[in-house]
């Protein structure tokens, strides 16, 4: 600190700082457990408190520290001199050389983002197409993508870590073919069809099962359908083809997901059904979720279970297996006609009149409704 002054009065002090801070953020599949900087110099000259060079002759490692920050999680934190030349980490004693060198400057704060993978891990590039998985192995993507990712068969691991896929028309995520992918969810992540044309965020075809999770709470996933899709499940269409969806397992995460209408006002529900389609199971445990079904006076999807469209307004469909256990639901219903939890329904021939399917089951957990009251079967 600095300033100017006499002993007759207070002295204002200016302070600033002379070292420089390294953040590391480690992202990708494995686990991180120790980071430093690699070959640096580890001593400064001071002059009257002042940095006024560094000591090239005792080079070494600086060890980083682990430290929580809101908003980022862990990472890993060293405070240095200023002017060094930082080329290289060295991460869980594997080295880790930089794409181009951070020369550190005092006071300023250098964030470097690494992604580490297991072995075996295979990045997902969406760049210039749509990318196929048939197998069971463990993929990852990170960042923006306008197409999509198709799963065709197999169990695989595909880890999403604040991945934004927003694709013009279709399925953002495709699950056919007797398919049973594990989504980790890491961060905040967004999968999106943003068209008017038929399609669901995550898409699950009937005999297919996704299961949707992340490390806690904190990681997030937002799924939104287009042209009459569910946010994740089915989705409908009287020009395109149509098809019911199968399991859904949702734990340890949050889950936005909403359903959307079509130009010929089918409806699709958040998590589920769309239009007069089926679904299979629904398992919500351990997660917070907002789910929003489509409608209009008329009638309309639930939030969470069937879909309705305007050629069949005798709905039936009125069993569906759905547990809830250990969760926080906020549910928002296409219409009054419909179920918050349930069934579709019809302002003539099939008004759910329950908010909560008898057939449900939920333990441990409270439901919301748009109002944020909570309602109970």
């Amino acid at each position: 600190g600095t300033g100017t002054g006499n002993h007759q009065s207070p002295v204002t002090l200016k302070f600033t700082h002379q070292l420089a801070k390294v953040r590391v953020v480690a992202k990708g599949t494995a686990e991180v457990r120790d980071i430093s900087i690699w070959n640096v110099p580890r001593i400064c000259y001071i002059d009257e408190g002042k940095i006024t060079g560094l000591d090239n002759i005792f080079i070494g490692d600086i060890q980083m520290l682990p430290v929580e920050r809101e908003g980022i999680g862990t990472c890993w934190e060293a405070s240095v001199g200023p002017g060094i030349e930082i080329q290289r980490f060295n991460i869980d004693a594997m080295d880790c050389d930089l794409t181009s060198s951070v020369t550190t400057q005092a006071g300023a704060l250098h964030t470097i983002t690494i992604t580490a993978n297991n072995e075996g891990t295979t990045t997902i590039d969406l760049s210039n197409s749509d990318y196929e998985i048939n197998d069971d192995r463990t993929y990852y993507f990170s960042g923006t993508a306008s197409h999509a990712i198709r799963v065709t068969g197999g169990n695989p691991n595909i880890y999403l870590e604040d991945a934004q896929i927003s694709v013009s028309g279709g399925n953002a995520i495709d699950i056919t073919g007797g398919a049973s992918p594990t989504i980790y969810v890491i961060g905040e992540n967004t999968v999106t069809n943003n068209s008017s044309t038929a399609g669901a965020g995550i898409y699950v075809a009937q005999g297919s099962t996704v299961t949707i999770t992340g490390n806690s709470r904190e990681d997030k996933l937002t799924a939104t359908g287009g042209g009459g899709g569910a946010g994740i499940g089915g989705y409908y269409s009287h020009n395109n083809s149509s098809s019911s969806c199968g399991d859904i397992y949702i734990s340890n995460v949050t889950v936005t997901a909403s359903g959307s209408s079509s130009a010929m006002s089918d409806c699709a529900s958040g998590i589920g059904a769309a239009g007069s389609e089926t679904v299979g199971s629904i398992n919500i445990s351990n997660a917070v979720v907002y789910a929003t079904g489509t409608g209009n006076i008329n009638y309309g999807a639930a939030a969470i279970g069937g879909g309705v469209n305007n050629m069949d307004f005798g709905n039936k469909q009125t069993e569906f297996n759905i547990t809830i256990s250990d969760s926080e639901v906020h549910a928002t219903k296409g219409s009054s006609y419909a179920s918050y939890i349930g069934m579709a329904g019809d302002r003539n021939t099939s008004p759910a009149n329950y908010d909560i399917i008898s057939t449900a089951q939920i333990t441990n957990s409270t439901i919301y409704n748009e109002s944020g009251t909570e309602i109970t079967q």
